[in-house]
């Protein structure tokens, strides 16, 4: 009787604070507005919004779990995620002086949203791919919002958490053996996934796009194909706007995985013919991604008549510089040096590499995450038995692997962490899925259970 009753209580209690808290927001927001400039308070009206705007969809999916505690958790992730774009603004603009490609892209969104309000929508861009995508696109966000640097990052961070929204509820359609929460603590809380994805530029676009894709790729290999296709094309076009060598490597995982899945029961025999369709269909995008990544790679100025070992040679030196350098050890050269490859791109810089404050934060979450994969090493054996199964694990692997061979020419520890988390949305699903405690006895999801979990 006495929790009915403090629980009673507990609800006007909230309400009234809620209220408080939003009376206050609103007085200093127009308090601002009368004696400050539009730089200064206009965070403090977008983060909020973001917020709000976000609150019924996180609820949403609490109520699709069944778990009441998870809309607090998302809601604390997104806090952080907007969080993380406040320390990145402090970084990029107080700690280094501006010296961030973000400037560039508020410059040039600030100018054309401009144009946009006054009705002139040329742009005056030759294309709309790559840099003059995302400046386009942040002066379309200037244009809704208003010209603020503050307010672009809180955005654009807003953007990446959804791209991490949906990797995790990918995670949750097409992963029954795996680990919920345990995967969400790691994607939502490392540094990594708060922090560099938090600013107006291309990562937080590829984080958002990728998430889409892996949505549409959880869909697909489970029971809704077509619509799974649908959406991870859209998100596989979004990410081609701005990096088509990842959109490639993201499309041939789908395929990849397509492969390794397990044909359904009343479709086996016709498995063969499934099978030589999709390898078919798998040589037609090979071709058809080669040849964009090609056109890609050489409008950036990267020559790649000399194979794979000229294109990694290339990225080494373009790469290299900037008082971060390194020596890579590219896969692309020779796979005989993938385990330093892999060991670069997911742990380095080590401790000892250390000689600032930034590499510093990067090798203690590189220390913590190689501890984590020692630990957890049964975990991702069972991650890999499982790939048959449950096929978006095959989708996951294949992703997490490709991204890693691009990024293993790297030679740069600044470029490299600020592209990592692109992989990390896929390696970290891999530390999520335990070993199962019944191993001879093989789960089935029957076509209703996946219906449940996916319906919106």
């Amino acid at each position: 009787m006495q929790r009915v009753i403090s629980r009673s209580h507990r609800v006007p209690l909230v309400a009234g604070i809620g209220f408080i808290l939003i009376a206050a927001w609103i007085t200093a927001v127009l308090s601002l507005m009368n004696s400050a400039s539009y730089e200064t308070w206009a965070p403090m009206f977008i983060g909020p919004v973001l917020l709000l705007i976000s609150l019924p969809i996180l609820s949403r999916q609490a109520e699709r779990e069944g778990d009441p505690t998870l809309f607090r958790f998302l809601v604390l992730a997104l806090c952080a995620k907007l969080l993380g774009a406040i320390i990145r603004y402090w970084v990029a603009f107080h700690l280094y002086g501006g010296i961030a490609d973000s400037q560039m892209y508020h410059d040039a969104g600030a100018t054309l949203s401009q144009h946009f309000r006054a009705g002139n929508f040329h742009t005056g861009l030759s294309s709309l791919s790559g840099t003059n995508f995302m400046r386009f696109f942040t002066g379309v966000v200037f244009t809704l919002t208003g010209t603020s640097m503050m307010g672009g990052f809180l955005f654009f961070s807003w953007l990446g958490f959804w791209g991490e929204f949906l990797v995790y509820r990918a995670f949750t359609v097409a992963v029954p053996e795996g680990r919920r929460r345990s995967y969400a603590r790691l994607l939502f809380f490392l540094p990594t996934m708060v922090f560099w994805p938090s600013a107006i530029g291309k990562e937080a676009w590829m984080v958002f796009a990728l998430g889409i894709a892996a949505y549409g790729a959880a869909r697909a290999l489970t029971n809704s194909a077509l619509r799974g296709l649908v959406i991870a094309g859209v998100g596989l076009w979004l990410a081609a706007l701005v990096r088509p060598p990842v959109a490639g490597m993201i499309g041939l995982a789908l395929v990849g995985a397509a492969v390794l899945r397990r044909p359904r029961r009343e479709l086996r025999q016709l498995a063969p013919i499934v099978k030589v369709l999709t390898l078919i269909i798998l040589a037609v995008m090979a071709v058809v991604l080669l040849r964009s990544t090609d056109r890609f790679l050489q409008a950036n100025g990267i020559r790649t008549q000399g194979g794979l070992g000229s294109v990694s040679n290339q990225l080494t030196t373009r790469t290299g510089g900037g008082g971060s350098e390194f020596s890579p050890n590219p896969i692309l050269k020779s796979p005989l040096k993938a385990p330093q490859g892999v060991a670069t791109v997911l742990f380095r810089p080590f401790l000892y590499e250390v000689h600032s404050g930034s590499t510093a934060a990067s090798a203690l979450e590189g220390t913590f995450l190689l501890v984590l994969t020692l630990v957890r090493i049964k975990w991702i054996w069972s991650a890999v038995k499982s790939m048959r199964r449950q096929p978006y694990v095959a989708f996951a692997a294949i992703c997490a692997g490709l991204l890693i061979i691009a990024l293993s020419s790297y030679a740069n520890f600044g470029i490299l962490a600020r592209e990592r988390s692109q992989v990390m949305m896929f390696y970290l699903a891999l530390l999520a899925i335990p070993p199962r405690k019944h191993p001879d006895v093989d789960p089935v999801v029957s076509s209703r259970d996946v219906d449940q979990l996916v319906r919106a």
